[in-house]
């Protein structure tokens, strides 16, 4: 099974955030630091704002944060939400399809995979901080004479 570039892209700013939670981020940073569209990252975070997951304060000085702490935010409930479908093939259309037992193992694997994932938050995937924030961080601009 493959995540879709949402979710994927959901997760990594999930990650990020709660990497540096005290900091209000942009977006434009988020794009430049993952080498992202920014208009991909603005759908997202707007998702993610939606659903609780973060925080955007408008103006000058605004951004984006956590909107709950990291130990709060589920994996697995992220990834329902990011995921339009977790259809591993498509049965609907197959002639075998009534009388087919593979349908079935098929939702057993995905909840299998789900529940895999309900065991982690985004704390559990910044473990390693000291390790991950110097990647997460843009290279200063060499200074001109």
């Amino acid at each position: 099974m493959k995540l879709n570039l949402t979710t994927d892209y959901a997760l990594r700013i999930l990650i990020f955030l709660a990497s540096k939670p005290e900091e209000l981020h942009s977006i434009e940073t988020l794009s430049r630091i993952y080498r992202l569209p920014h208009s991909s990252l603005m759908k997202i975070v707007s998702e993610l704002v939606r659903q609780g997951y973060v925080t955007s304060i408008r103006g000058r000085y605004g951004g984006i944060k956590l909107g709950r702490a990291a130990s709060e935010i589920n994996v697995g409930q992220v990834v329902r939400v990011m995921e339009e479908s977790f259809e591993v093939a498509n049965c609907g259309e197959c002639l075998i399809q009534p009388q087919c037992g593979l349908r079935g193992v098929f939702a057993d694997a995905v909840n299998a995979f789900l529940c895999v994932l309900d065991r982690s938050t985004v704390a559990d995937l910044i473990s390693n901080k000291e390790d991950l924030v110097p990647l997460l961080t843009l290279p200063e601009a060499p200074e001109h004479p």
